[in-house]
């Protein structure tokens, strides 16, 4: 019987069990450590926003440590930030980027030819370019949140206005 000791836990507290980078978890599993629905997984993969790791011989999506911490942030974006599922498709696809840039520059970092330096600067530009526009994704997501929380709070003290006019 497998160990389901946890070796780490994603941005959400979904349990990541030191199995899962062995030989995946189960789609039903994942959905429950997650407090989502297996549909809602499935529906994921067909956005393009979290693909299992594998399969079974059977064709069972398995799940690995990786995909937990990518449907971590996934869920993240979604209810803590406000993100709709497109705003979180292209936020992660700027994170993933940024991970491809960060490791061709310390691949090249220890070089130092002109077009070494060159390499260098452009991956930079392109990273600084991202997280700037990373930045202005969250604030328009913000501004967003902030004018629906002010309707919110209108309609709330017109209420009180109408409950101090009947006295």
């Amino acid at each position: 019987m497998p160990s389901h000791r946890t070796t780490a836990e994603t941005p959400l507290g979904v349990a990541i069990p030191d199995t899962a980078t062995h030989v995946g978890l189960r789609i039903g599993d994942v959905a429950s450590r997650a407090g989502v629905s297996t549909r809602t997984l499935r529906y994921y993969e067909e956005l393009g926003l979290l693909q299992p790791s594998g399969r079974t011989l059977g064709g069972e999506r398995r799940y690995e440590a990786e995909d937990l911490a990518k449907l971590g942030r996934i869920i993240e974006l979604k209810k803590l930030v406000g993100m709709n599922l497109e705003e979180v498709k292209a936020f992660l696809a700027s994170e993933d980027r940024l991970m491809q840039l960060r490791a061709d520059y310390r691949a090249h970092r220890d070089e130092s030819t002109d077009a070494a330096r060159k390499h260098q600067r452009a991956i930079l530009e392109e990273a600084v370019a991202l997280r700037s526009a990373l930045v202005d994704q969250l604030d328009a997501t913000s501004a967003r949140v902030k004018g629906f929380r002010s309707q919110i709070h209108t309609e709330a003290e017109r209420c009180r206005r109408l409950l101090d006019e009947l006295g």
